[in-house]
C-alpha cells in the first residue's frame, strides 16, 4: 500500500518540476528508461515462465482481457453521434519503438530463463519510480488549460474508452475466472504497455505483469490494422481502439485515416487518458 503513495508523490513532484523548468533531454531519455524497465520485467518473467504451454496461456489470457475491452469501448463511443471524418491517404508509418520494447521484453525473457534475477521485485519497483518521474517531467509542458478547454467537448471519447476498458476487464474476470483487480488493471492500460505491465508486475508478479504488457502491446498493434479497415465508421469510436496511444504512436495513423481535422482530437484523447492512467492504475491495483 505504501507504493501507491510513493508513486503518486513522485508523479506529482515530477509534473511540478516539468512545469517550472523545461528539461529538454527528458523526452530523449524516456525510451531508454522504458526499455530498461521492460527488459528487467521480461527477465523476471523468464524466471517464472519457461515452457511452451505457459507461453501459450500467456497469449490466451491476453486475448481474454483485450477482446472485451476493445468491444465495450468501441460500442460505448459508437452510441454517440459525431460527424463524418474526411479521408486521407493511408500512409501512416509505425514507429520502431514498440518493436524495440518488444525486443527488450523478449531478450530479457530469454536471459531470465537461464539467469536468476536477484531482488527482482525491488528492481522493478525502483525502475518504475524512475520511469514515472521521467513521464511526469516530459508530459508537464503539454498540460495547459487552453488546450483542454478547446477540446473539452470531445471528452466523451476518452471516457468511453476508459469506461469500456473497466467494464471489459470486469466481464473478463467474471467469464474467465481472473482476479478482478488484475483483469481490470490490465484492460485499463489502454495501450500503455510500458506503464501497465511493470505496474501489474509490482503487485501480482512477473507472469501477470507480462500478460498486462501483452494485452496493451497487442492493442496498439491491432489499432494499425483495425482503424484503416473500419474507416468510414464513427471517428470517435475508432479513437477508442487506440486508447492512450492516439497522442503518440498511432497519431499519424489517425490523421491519415480520419483526416487532419481529427489530429487534435486524437491528441486530446490520448493526453486525457495518459493523465488519468498513472493515477487510476495504481488506485485499482491497491484497492
Amino acid at each position: 500500500m505504501e507504493f501507491i503513495y510513493v508513486y503518486l508523490t513522485a508523479l506529482a513532484l515530477a509534473i511540478a518540476v516539468g512545469k517550472a523548468i523545461r528539461v529538454r533531454w527528458v523526452g530523449k531519455a524516456l525510451p531508454y528508461v522504458t526499455g530498461t524497465l521492460i527488459f528487467f520485467m521480461g527477465m523476471w518473467a523468464g524466471n517464472e515462465i519457461k515452457s511452451l504451454p505457459a507461453i501459450g496461456m500467456l497469449f490466451l489470457s491476453s486475448a481474454e482481457i483485450l477482446v472485451p475491452s476493445l468491444a465495450f469501448g468501441y460500442a460505448m463511443a459508437y452510441a454517440f453521434k459525431d460527424r463524418d471524418a474526411s479521408r486521407g491517404k493511408e500512409d501512416a508509418k509505425r514507429g520502431k519503438l514498440p518493436y524495440a520494447f518488444m525486443a527488450c521484453a523478449a531478450f530479457g525473457w530469454v536471459l531470465g530463463s537461464f539467469v536468476l534475477l536477484p531482488n527482482a521485485s525491488f528492481d522493478i519497483t525502483a525502475l518504475l519510480i524512475v520511469l514515472v518521474i521521467v513521464i511526469g517531467i516530459d508530459m508537464a509542458p503539454s498540460i495547459t488549460f487552453t488546450s483542454f478547454k478547446r477540446d473539452l467537448k470531445h471528452s466523451w471519447i476518452p471516457f468511453s474508452a476508459l469506461a469500456g476498458a473497466l467494464l471489459g476487464g470486469a466481464v473478463s474476470s467474471l467469464v474467465f475466472g481472473l482476479n478482478v483487480k488484475f483483469a481490470v488493471a490490465a484492460s485499463a492500460g489502454l495501450g500503455w504497455y510500458s506503464l501497465d505491465g511493470p505496474l501489474v508486475s509490482s503487485y501480482f508478479g512477473p507472469t501477470m505483469g507480462m500478460v498486462a504488457f501483452m494485452v496493451n502491446f497487442l492493442r496498439e498493434q491491432i489499432t494499425f490494422f483495425a482503424v484503416p479497415a473500419l474507416r468510414g465508421q464513427r471517428p470517435g469510436a475508432l479513437l477508442t481502439i487506440g486508447g492512450s496511444t492516439t497522442m503518440d504512436d498511432t497519431l499519424s495513423l489517425y490523421a491519415a485515416t480520419l483526416g487532419d481535422d481529427y489530429k487534435g482530437i486524437a491528441l486530446f484523447n490520448g493526453l486525457v487518458l495518459s493523465l488519468i492512467l498513472p493515477f487510476l492504475l495504481p488506485a485499482i491495483l491497491s484497492a
